[in-house]
């Protein structure tokens, strides 16, 4: 389904971005996995070696997400070394589970570095090149960026902010033949729901949830190989629900 096309994945060292990676080597898609920092990336590498899967067909590299230096380098490195980008994941992020009185400015500025900002930054670089030849950009959104969340409200904020970039950019690169779409998921199986969900919360969404369970990263990752394959020519400014029935 993505033989050659060339897919960047921010935060793929583990979790959801990781199981995206594999199911789009899996399809024979040239994939770059982009971790914090380029040991945990070159990390997740192994591991897809390790399975059987040809480095040549991977690259490894460290993003800082707030930096747009380590931003634009790494993007020139993607190019000198596969020579186009026919995919972006901005699935890259971090979470929080605090009130409002407990959450400082410098708090929110952080969640919105990372999370809009950053997706911003990279999506802009990629952009640059992508324009060339058309593609797919998949922004990672939440249920709560549809919906709300208790005790997440920066979190919840910086996830409305990428539902709304997704649309704008829907229609500002679709000239270009670029496609832009988003997957908002439920409660997901991760370490950064684990450390950000107490178990009394985990188990009401659950009960909350017509499927009546939470997701593994695998249940997300099929939404985005549908969108970043040829399946979804004509589908953009889409935010594609994976909760289980959560938000209805």
């Amino acid at each position: 389904m993505l033989k050659e096309k060339v897919a960047v994945i921010t935060g793929s060292s583990r979790g959801i971005g990781k199981e995206i990676a594999h199911l789009f080597l899996q399809n024979h898609a040239k994939v770059v996995i982009c971790g914090s920092t380029k040991e945990n990336a070159s990390k997740t590498l192994e591991d897809f070696v390790s399975m059987g899967f040809s480095e040549a067909d991977m690259m490894a590299v460290g993003m800082d997400m707030r930096d747009m230096d380590s931003i634009q380098n790494c993007i020139q490195e993607i190019i000198q070394m596969f020579g186009r980008i026919d995919v972006l994941v901005n699935n890259a992020g971090i979470t929080s589970s605090a009130s409002l009185l407990d959450t400082s400015d410098s708090d929110f500025q952080n969640m919105f570095d990372i999370n809009v900002f950053g997706t911003v930054k990279v999506t802009r670089e990629v952009v640059k090149y992508m324009k060339e030849i058309g593609g797919s950009i998949i922004n990672t959104s939440s249920m709560v960026g549809i919906n709300g969340g208790r005790n997440q409200a920066s979190y919840a904020a910086s996830k409305s902010a990428i539902n709304g970039l997704t649309l704008s950019l829907a229609k500002e690169l679709g000239g270009y033949n670029i496609r832009v779409n988003a997957v908002a998921p439920g409660v997901v199986e991760t370490d950064m729901m684990r450390n950000s969900v107490s178990d009394q919360m985990k188990e009401m969404l659950i009960r909350m949830t017509p499927l009546a369970r939470t997701a593994k990263p695998t249940d997300l990752a099929g939404a985005y190989l549908y969108l970043a394959s040829d399946l979804s020519s004509f589908t953009t400014g889409a935010i594609i629900k994976v909760d289980g029935g959560l938000v209805l």
